[in-house]
């Protein structure tokens, strides 16, 4: 396992990082989900994860900023997804702020990172079916990550998976902020439902790069601090719908 990893010892070790966020986090959202008190968003430790897990993403993206491909565009738009997530959640915990984008913050943090999400699942799955060459940087080796048994599940490329993903993320914030009132009351747990299998799966294909491919895609690096970020964005929504229904 040790000669796999040191075939790239740098973004693997990012990997490695991503990888146990990704398993913090899902056990801090069903502990917090689960309980009586509120989420506190503005002060306390959990407030901090959200900038915090948004900082994992920055070396992807400054990998693929030096990639031959077209897609600064993309990487540009995924980076400043990052700093939002990392900027307004500060100045947030500052409290000295009556924006009501800083306030409620974690509902816009589910829009913009999801959208995020469907740029980065989007350009992978059109790499896919396309067959266009990956764009990648020099740190990372997406190709053999992308190209892998274990980038198809059940038949289907995990970049197919992840667009739905987003899109069913996307498809839920929409119907939360606009749709009945009567789903709009349970829809913030169906999306913490899909982000919390997101990150699980996240979890799964993050392990497998640097500890049985020895390869790591910063695509995929982007996409799991992605779910990271939109599990603890949800979880203060998730847990308002299960006090209510306790009570």
């Amino acid at each position: 396992m040790i000669d796999i990893f040191m075939k790239s010892p740098a973004a693997n070790s990012l990997a490695v990082l991503v990888f146990l966020a990704l398993v913090f986090t899902c056990l801090v959202s069903l502990t917090f989900s689960m309980r009586n008190a509120p989420v506190q968003t503005e002060k306390g430790w959990y407030a901090k994860l959200l900038p915090g897990f948004s900082v994992l993403g920055i070396p992807a993206a400054l990998d693929l900023f030096q990639s031959e491909g077209n897609v600064v565009l993309i990487v540009a738009i995924v980076l400043m997804v990052f700093i939002l997530n990392i900027v307004v959640p500060l100045l947030k915990i500052r409290g000295n702020s009556s924006n009501s984008l800083i306030l409620d913050w974690y509902k816009w943090s589910i829009l913009i990172t999801s959208i995020g999400g469907l740029f980065v699942a989007g350009y992978l799955a059109f790499v896919h079916t396309s067959g266009a060459e990956i764009a990648c940087g020099p740190s990372s080796d997406c190709e053999s990550v992308q190209t892998s048994k274990y980038a198809f599940m059940l038949g289907f490329h995990v970049s197919t998976i992840g667009l739905l993903g987003y899109v069913g993320i996307l498809l839920g914030w929409l119907v939360w902020q606009l749709g009945p009132r009567t789903i709009q009351r349970i829809t913030p747990l169906l999306i913490w439902g899909m982000c919390f299998f997101g990150v699980l799966f996240s979890a799964y294909l993050t392990f497998l790069e640097p500890f049985v491919l020895g390869a790591t895609c910063m695509w995929c690096i982007f996409s799991a601090v992605l779910m990271i970020i939109l599990l603890l964005a949800t979880t203060p929504y998730a847990q308002q719908v299960f006090t209510v229904a306790e009570d």
